[in-house]
């Protein structure tokens, strides 16, 4: 049996993504781009929601809005995906790397704090909300507000994640969302949103989008619509296409339905390895997303690696992942901010143990007990 990490939902009749503006010959931003977002905005109870090519463009653009530059540094989980540091680096800040909470996977809150009260040059922080764990967003606002920082929260993972103070994209920072290939919601492979309350933000993200234009393709070139435009900022091309945005409705519609099955298969994951000494389980909020569904190994437990793990369940054909492997580890960060490795000790310890098991609507339930039999098969031979 051969089960990928992931399998995409793909419509079975294409012709059901393609509306009256694609029909008639409009692929690029338009008006299915302002209904998607629209249907975002009611989906995140968020007042703003701008769509665009990726997550990574959502996290530079939303830095950039702020005007951010090379004075400033900004706070960030090493624990995490490049795109969530690199965006600040784009724009010239320092990355200030946080270790992950004891126990946990997402950013220590208190360390944070310690660096803010020691720190004023720091302006913005970008917290994870891993796997679809959400954060303390009431702290992180509460720290934020004390500090003068600016909280953008990378929620790549969270389109579904519900925080201790409400829906995750409801907020009056900046969240960014990925829609690339393998997230609970993709836009055909790539796209993202911010979500924002904040209109004078959300204007400037827009016009950022699209090369600092006043008017986007659908304004100025649809029937009778008025050519003129200015350029009044430096901008780029992050702008999602009316194509990808169909893509996205189709699956926003069925995303409640698949919500389901992974809650399903999150529930038979966990019914079955509580039993395995050996595994430490995630700890599945009532808010979690359930985008990813990471074990960790106790290695003191086992006679074999984590990478030995990996490689006997790939040999009977299962896909798995490593998420992720820790910022301070990777070589242009570590020779660019001389990173320092026993300063991220948690960090060391999952990137040593972590596993992420798939979970997608599409798998079976052959492929589920497939996949529960191969582990307790290998903890039978492997755990001490």
């Amino acid at each position: 049996m051969i089960i990928p990490f992931h399998r995409p939902n793909i419509p079975k009749n294409w012709n059901d993504l393609f509306l009256d503006s694609i029909q008639s010959g409009w692929l690029t931003t338009g008006s299915i781009v302002q209904t998607f977002e629209g249907k975002l905005s009611n989906y995140l109870s968020s007042e703003y929601v701008i769509a665009l090519n990726s997550c990574t463009g959502a996290l530079h653009l939303a830095l950039l809005a702020k005007g951010f530059g090379e004075d400033y540094k900004f706070i960030a989980p090493t624990f995490t995906f490049v795109s969530t540091i690199e965006c600040g680096c784009y724009v010239g800040m320092k990355p200030i790397l946080i270790d992950s909470q004891k126990d946990g996977f997402l950013i220590d809150l208190n360390k944070v704090e310690d660096i803010l009260k020691r720190d004023t040059s720091i302006k913005a922080i970008i917290p994870v909300h891993y796997a679809g764990e959400s954060l303390n967003l009431k702290s992180l606002y509460d720290i934020a507000e004390k500090y003068g920082i600016f909280v953008l929260e990378d929620a790549a993972h969270a389109l579904e994640s519900v925080s201790n103070i409400g829906k995750v994209g409801n907020t009056n920072y900046a969240a960014a969302f990925s829609f690339y290939a393998n997230k609970n919601l993709t836009t055909a492979g790539e796209g993202g949103i911010v979500s924002t309350n904040d209109l004078k933000l959300a204007k400037k993200i827009k016009r950022l989008s699209l090369h600092g234009m006043t008017k986007d393709g659908w304004n100025r070139f649809q029937t009778y619509g008025k050519w003129e435009y200015d350029i009044v900022d430096l901008g780029y091309k992050y702008n999602m296409t009316d194509i990808s945005a169909s893509f996205g409705l189709w699956q926003l519609n069925n995303l409640e339905h698949w919500k389901f099955r992974r809650i399903e298969i999150a529930n038979q994951y966990e019914k079955a390895f509580k039993k395995i000494d050996g595994l430490i389980l995630p700890d599945l909020n009532k808010g979690h997303a359930r985008h990813l569904f990471v074990i960790q190994l106790d290695l003191s437990k086992w006679s074999i690696s984590r990478n030995e793990f990996i490689e006997k369940m790939n040999n009977r054909g299962i896909g798995l992942a490593v998420h992720y492997k820790p910022i301070h580890m990777l070589s242009f960060y570590k020779r660019k901010y001389d990173y320092k490795f026993d300063e991220f000790p948690r960090a060391n310890k999952l990137f040593e143990s972590v596993i992420s098991l798939p979970i997608y609507p599409l798998l079976t339930d052959r492929e589920l007990s497939y996949i529960i039999e191969a582990v307790f098969e290998l903890s039978e031979k492997y755990i001490k």
